[in-house]
C-alpha cells in the first residue's frame, strides 16, 4: 500500500505559495521565508518542486511566476456546462457501473452528472434498492418498478439538484456505492465543490462494502477546493479511458480496480 503522508499540508502550501507568486510575478526569497514560516531548505525543496512543474523559474535571490503556467486551481465548470459535456462517454461509464449491480443489492448512487446514467441500464434487475440525496436519481426510478428509491431528503440545492442533509440521521449499510467527484488528482485525491455534498460522499464511503468512483476522463487532474476523500478510500475506478501511468501506478500499488 502507498502512504500518503501528511501531503495536504504540503500541497497546502506549494498552492498558496505559486498563487502568492503568480500574482506578484516577481517575489524574493526572504518575502516567501516571512510569508510562509518555513525553513531555507524547505523553501529551496519547495522550489524545486514548482520549478519542476514549470510554474517557476529561480533567479539569483529569488522566483519568477512563469505566465505560461497552467492556473494552481483550475476553473471548475458549472453543473449545467458538466451535464452536457462527455454525453457519450458518461453513458458509457453508466452502462459499465450498471454491470457491477446484482439482484438484491442495496445501493448508493451519487449526484453529479454521470453517476445516475447507470439506472438507464438496469431495468432488468430485481429487488434493487438505491438510496441517492440526487433529484435526477429520484426522477429516474420513478419510473422504475424494479427499484425501491430512497430519496435521502432535506433542503434541496437547486444549483445542482440534491439534497442537503444530516448524514447522522441516515445510518445505511451500502452492499456497492457509486461515487462523483469533480477532479482526481494524485496531489489532492477526491474534490468536489459543495462541502455538504462532501460530507455526504465521505459518508457513504465510510458505510459501504465496495466503494466505485465513477468519473469520465475529464476529471484525472481536476483540484477542486474541497477535499472529500483519499484515493485509498476507493475500491475500483469506472472511467471512459485509460488513465495514464501515474495514476495507473497508484491504482495498482493499492489494489483498485480499473475499469474502462
Amino acid at each position: 500500500m502507498i502512504t500518503f503522508y501528511n501531503k495536504n499540508m504540503k500541497y497546502n502550501r506549494l498552492q498558496e505559495m505559486e498563487i502568492f507568486i503568480r500574482d506578484r510575478k516577481t517575489v524574493r526569497n526572504e518575502e516567501l521565508l516571512d510569508k510562509f514560516s518555513v525553513s531555507i531548505q524547505t523553501l529551496r525543496r519547495d522550489l524545486a518542486a514548482l520549478e519542476e512543474k514549470g510554474a517557476i523559474t529561480k533567479v539569483y535571490g529569488g522566483v519568477v511566476f512563469n505566465e505560461t503556467s497552467p492556473d494552481p486551481l483550475r476553473k471548475v465548470s458549472s453543473y449545467e456546462e458538466r451535464s452536457v459535456s462527455f454525453a457519450q462517454e458518461k453513458e458509457y461509464i453508466g452502462r459499465q457501473a450498471a454491470r457491477m449491480v446484482s439482484d438484491g443489492d442495496v445501493i448508493f448512487i451519487d449526484s453529479g452528472t454521470t453517476a445516475y446514467r447507470m439506472l438507464h441500464y438496469m431495468e432488468d434487475l430485481k429487488d434493487i434498492k438505491v438510496i441517492s440525496h440526487s433529484l435526477d436519481v429520484m426522477n429516474a426510478v420513478r419510473d422504475m418498478p424494479n427499484i425501491t428509491g430512497i430519496c435521502a431528503g432535506g433542503t434541496l440545492l437547486h444549483s445542482n439538484g440534491t439534497f442537503v442533509i444530516d448524514t447522522s440521521f441516515y445510518p445505511y449499510n451500502y452492499n456497492k456505492a457509486f461515487i462523483a467527484t469533480v477532479g482526481i488528482s494524485i496531489a489532492k485525491d477526491l474534490t468536489n465543490t459543495y462541502v455538504s455534498e462532501g460530507y455526504m460522499k465521505s459518508h457513504v464511503i465510510s458505510q459501504s462494502k465496495k466503494v466505485y468512483l465513477v468519473a469520465d476522463h475529464s476529471k484525472f487532474g481536476v483540484i477542486a477546493y474541497n477535499h472529500f476523500a483519499q484515493l485509498t478510500n476507493i475500491d475500483a475506478v469506472i472511467t471512459d479511458r485509460r488513465p495514464d501511468d501515474q495514476f495507473m501506478s497508484i491504482f495498482e500499488s493499492n489494489h483498485i480496480e480499473v475499469y474502462y
